[in-house]
């Protein structure tokens, strides 16, 4: 009767039911007290087997214990579905550009975090903040141009972070607030020209500290005070300017030789070349400037390199930049950007700098200009961009610009 019935039904019905009959026929010759036990690893091993491997590890991903693989992938975003146990997560190599906050939520048991080589070029502010295990954070080779403050968050736990081959301009005060146990920090090969004075402030167990090839010209006194394990710090192809705000420095380096050992004056011409370390007090010289100086990465100290600033003015005109400085003083009325190639103008290029009076960028390549290039410019009042390649402008760009009373489009 049931060959019968088999045959009535459709074929994947028919099969399931000739599965079931075989099942039953199984278990029901096995002894009595063994039936349902037998009948549960029957049934429920297949299908816990299968929810591993569907549901744990998001694709295309491979995960082995506690590590999840995801390098080298293509991927432009963070993977959903992480494991929630996972202790290593693996996504260098890939083409993501923006780490969101909810990106790296729920894993409490993140200890290493591999980010290399991807085109990040921003991090939400609270992206890390559920990370309280994690160890390790690797990020160099992106596109990082700017971190918020206290983007570290409750990593408290965190020994090592590599920042190395971005385009960093400034590290402000509160950047590393968040991970008192860090033990070694990579900022070589960014362009950084400013450091805070507190910048450091709190890193008590650093032991490795790089700042190679970036565009410092100089530091704020006693930076790596309350640094008492600091055994390896690396400040070399840097354009150090050796006048009396870098006569600490040289002291610094002489109670401690086995550091920054490569550390070179850039200017003044008499001066360039030799260690900032074997130079005497009196050759660090200033005309008129207190020694004291201090240094907050805001207003007066963050003039984009090689433009020259002053008194409310930056200019940058012919110095071959192929886009906008992304970190300009906060005081700045005026912004000469003439005869670069520069290429495009990007969304809210000149927002955080609400005081522009006047932006020239004439005589570049510029053909693309994004809806919101000036956004927040309430107090522009002169905007002149011709000598570009623009053929047309995005709807609304101008709007807002309530004081605008030039503005220079012809070719």
């Amino acid at each position: 009767m049931l060959g019968a019935l088999v045959r009535s039904v459709a074929p994947k019905m028919a099969t399931w039911i000739l599965l079931v009959s075989l099942l039953c026929a199984w278990t029901t010759a096995e002894p009595a007290n063994n039936y349902q036990s037998d009948t549960q690893i029957s049934w429920a091993s297949p299908l816990a087997t299968l929810d591993i491997g569907s549901s744990r590890c998001p694709r295309p991903c491979t995960c082995t214990g506690e590590t999840v693989d995801c390098s080298h992938r293509a991927l432009s975003q963070v993977p959903r579905r992480i494991p929630i146990d996972t202790e290593r997560l693996d996504l260098q190599g890939n083409n993501i550009t923006i780490i969101y906050e909810s990106d790296l939520q729920h894993l409490p048991r993140l200890r290493i975090l591999q980010l290399t080589d991807n085109q990040i070029h921003t991090i939400e502010k609270n992206a890390l903040q559920d990370l309280t295990r994690l160890e390790r954070l690797r990020l160099n080779n992106n596109k990082l141009k700017t971190i918020p403050d206290n983007f570290l968050g409750s990593t408290a736990n965190l020994l090592r972070l590599d920042l190395s081959h971005n385009s960093l301009t400034t590290i402000g005060r509160r950047i590393f607030r968040g991970a008192p146990s860090l033990r070694s920090l990579q900022l070589d090969s960014n362009e950084i020209t400013c450091l805070d004075e507190q910048a450091f402030k709190g890193l008590t167990e650093l032991e490795i500290l790089t700042l190679n090839n970036n565009n410092l010209t100089t530091l704020p006194k006693d930076l790596f005070s309350g640094m008492a394990r600091l055994r390896a710090l690396r400040l070399s192809d840097n354009p150090f300017a050796c006048d009396c705000h870098l006569s600490w420095l040289s002291r610094f380096l002489r109670s401690a030789s086995r550091l920054a050992p490569y550390t070179k004056c850039h200017s003044p011409s008499q001066l360039k070349g030799q260690n900032v370390g074997d130079l005497h007090d009196s050759e660090f010289k200033c005309s008129g400037l207190a020694e004291n100086a201090q240094m907050e990465c805001g207003a007066r100290s963050s003039c984009p390199h090689p433009c020259r600033c002053a008194d409310g003015i930056v200019d940058c005109r012919e110095k071959s930049l192929s886009s906008v400085p992304t970190s300009l003083p906060e005081d700045t009325t005026e912004l000469r950007l003439e005869q670069n190639y520069i290429t495009e103008l990007p969304p809210r290029a000149f927002a955080n700098y609400r005081r522009l009076r006047r932006i020239d960028v004439s005589n570049n390549n510029i053909s693309r200009v994004a809806h919101d290039a000036f956004s927040g410019l309430k107090a522009l009042a002169s905007l002149i961009l011709y000598g570009n390649k623009i053929k047309d402008l995005p709807s609304g760009v101008f709007k807002g610009l309530t004081s605008l009373q030039l503005l220079l489009l012809n070719a």
